[in-house]
């Protein structure tokens, strides 16, 4: 390469070029910025989640075991996963807002216009060994959220000049995105230094092993490119053939990134420099000469066929040929359209031949796909569906806990389908008379009453016990007593274990909806329905359904939806379900009852018999304890022998047809109507 007509390289290193020095080599290490191991910036030698027995990053997420007879553990999963991720994006920066989910694509990327990260979600869908690097993943991608839009306002800015062709903004583009990724990455350094640990993930797993980039593409220009690409994010990758090939470039690119990443100016400088070097590279080793002499050739044969086949033409419909002059001209405006035409091709494929070989480098592609899949659209439907149900999880307390593996309670707000909404609506014909009767007892609560007691020796004074003054009486006063109902918070509790079958499920379905529907038009009383099951999904797991709520208003007839599923942890249901009412209660002071409808006992993986009813009722007590009226409705196998080893409060119903009326009666002896 010569220094002639090499614009902006004035100041290009000693080196550069080979006629300026004939013994440089290129050794050790070229991080130019020393960034250390794994070249992230600013690693902390030591943090408190690796200090411990956790061996990832992420280990207080991962490693959990699926129950392996549900059909939904990896959605399941992988919904988990997708909010911790989200989770880990808003900590990035909260103030920049941000969604997230998993693609089916190939590939991974962001759009900046909306702030959607979409995740490659097959690197977790076999387990969790990837969830380190998927973390880092995400951070990148909420780092182009946060930092980029400056840079892509200034590189439209960049392209929209007309004389930048399409080869060059192809160019500038894959620039940008190399010295971008390591922008970006340097200010999670200082804004959120611990996440660098899953940046480190990330590099060691796609940069530290085989890449791509350091493959031999068979194109000089294209790895020129994946050198400095290596340079930026890995150079310990840049094999020693590598730096005696390009070591021209490498000293040229090191000087315009040593200072590139200090600021956006700095930045929006170096990627410029950069640009202009790379272009004046692909003017010196690009094939874009024009052949003319073989345009001719064949310009000239495209002519001499088309005329052939004239005068054939003319031959076959006798008509005599016009005269040779014409034929002249016509084979001349036939020969100069093929050139023009040839020479625009030429024009179009030189043009684009450098966005060809930036193709084939590692530069232009998604940041980290190289090993990306997808998912299927049946797993990102069950993902989706489990985020609309507002899949959640939480732990109950340790000190209420039967075990630190019976801790954790899974939230999942019911749908509303087509076959629910049937459903609900037969069930509601079908208890009209109980709901009507119930409805009618239901509207006196929280009507005010007031009570005047005459014949007082103080309060207000009653004018109409003025005529005994001269008597001497001194009770001429009254007393006024208002009667005021107190909220009340109801809260059913169905359980939705196997044993409850068609018959009872829809008989407790019923019940629950009769309360619904008598209770809906009281301010004063709030109703929540909930369903449980444990162990479907993961061993040690309570798993709650919440079908009616105050947050549920978007889908009034979910509750058609209720059905028997798995097992059942009894203590752990209670806990969980004063928790949520407790979260969602508008009146936190409102009396509380508590109905739990059940036709046996509890029964799930490691809490059955004793173990079972002892939990119980110690989870009974303390929320009792805690102004929580609890009371069991047991019916069809549900025995009193253990009812009454559990709760304070039990009825035993013999007949289930009758379960919706004898919940009314509970319901209206608590608030007195």
């Amino acid at each position: 390469m010569d220094r002639e007509h090499k614009e902006r390289l004035e100041e290009a290193p000693i080196g550069m070029f080979p006629e300026d020095d004939d013994e440089y080599v290129l050794e050790g290490d070229l991080d130019v910025w020393g960034r250390g191991d794994s070249y992230t910036w600013n690693k902390p030698t030591t943090t408190w989640w690796t200090s411990g027995s956790i061996s990832s990053y992420s280990g207080m997420w991962g490693g959990t075991t699926i129950h392996a007879g549900s059909s939904n553990s990896d959605a399941i999963r992988l919904q988990r996963h997708q909010s911790h991720l989200d989770s880990l994006c808003t900590v990035v920066d909260p103030t920049v807002k941000h969604t997230l989910s998993f693609g089916k694509t190939d590939t991974g990327y962001t759009n900046m216009e909306t702030g959607h990260i979409v995740i490659d979600g097959s690197l977790l869908k076999e387990s969790d060994t990837n969830l380190d690097m998927t973390c880092g993943l995400a951070i990148h991608e909420k780092l182009h959220v946060v930092h980029s839009k400056p840079l892509h306002r200034w590189m439209k800015e960049m392209m929209a000049n007309p004389k930048v062709k399409y080869g060059e903004r192809e160019l500038l583009h894959s620039i940008c995105n190399i010295v971008e990724d390591e922008y970006i990455e340097r200010q999670l350094s200082i804004s959120c230094p611990g996440y660098v640990h899953f940046l480190e993930k990330v590099k060691d797993h796609y940069f530290g092993g085989d890449s791509k980039a350091t493959e031999d593409s068979g194109h000089e220009f294209t790895d020129i490119i994946n050198t400095l690409l290596l340079l930026v994010r890995y150079p310990s990758n840049i094999s020693d053939a590598r730096k005696k090939a390009h070591s021209p470039h490498i000293r040229y690119f090191m000087s315009e990134l040593k200072d590139g990443l200090n600021d956006r100016e700095s930045t929006y400088n170096c990627i410029t420099n950069i640009w202009m070097y790379l272009k004046n590279v692909w003017e010196d080793i690009g094939d874009d000469s024009a052949d003319e002499e073989k345009m001719h050739d064949e310009a000239t044969k495209a002519a001499d066929s088309y005329m052939d086949k004239i005068k054939a033409d003319y031959e076959d419909m006798g008509i005599t040929l016009p005269p040779e002059s014409k034929l002249d001209k016509m084979h001349e405006s036939v020969y100069e359209d093929e050139f023009s035409r040839l020479m625009r091709d030429h024009s179009y494929d030189a043009e684009h031949a450098m966005a060809k070989a930036l193709r084939k480098s590692e530069s232009d592609k998604a940041d980290y796909a190289s090993l990306a899949k997808g998912l299927s659209g049946r797993m990102l439907k069950a993902i989706n569906d489990l985020a609309e149900s507002d899949y959640h999880e939480i732990k109950i307390d340790r000190s209420i806990a039967i075990s630190a593996k019976q801790r954790k309670i899974s939230w999942v707000k019911a749908k509303q389908t087509d076959l629910s909404v049937r459903t609900y609506k037969e069930d509601t014909d079908a208890v009209r008379t109980e709901i009507n009767k119930l409805k009618r007892k239901i509207d006196l609560y929280g009507n005010t009453t007031q009570l005047t007691i005459r014949n007082q020796k103080r309060g207000m004074l009653d004018k109409r016990m003025l005529h005994r003054i001269p008597t001497g009486r001194m009770d001429l006063f009254k007393a006024t007593i208002t009667n005021e109902d107190k909220p009340l918070d109801v809260c059913l509790l169905v359980d939705e274990s196997g044993s409850m079958g068609h018959y009872t499920m829809t008989k407790a379905r019923q019940a629950a909806i009769a309360i619904k529907e008598a209770l809906s038009d009281n301010s004063m009383l709030n109703l929540w329905v909930f369903g449980h099951t444990a162990d479907e999904h993961e061993r040690g797991m309570t798993e709650m359904y919440e079908y009616s709520s105050p947050t549920m208003q978007d889908r009034p007839m979910a509750m058609g939806g209720m059905r028997a599923k798995y097992e059942n942890r009894d203590g752990n249901a209670i806990i969980a379900s004063t928790m949520k009412v407790k979260s969602e209660s508008s009146t936190p002071h409102a009396q509380k009852l508590l109905i739990m409808l059940s036709d046996g006992e509890p029964s799930a993986d490691k809490y059955r018999g004793d173990i079972s009813y002892s939990h119980t009722a110690k989870c009974v007590k303390y929320a009792e304890s805690r102004g929580w009226n609890v009371i069991q409705v047991g019916f069809a196998g549900a025995r009193k022998y253990s009812m009454d080893k559990m709760f304070t409060n039990w009825v035993y119903i013999d007949d289930t047809d009758k379960l919706g009326d004898e919940v009314s009666k509970i319901i209206r002896k608590v608030i007195k109507v």
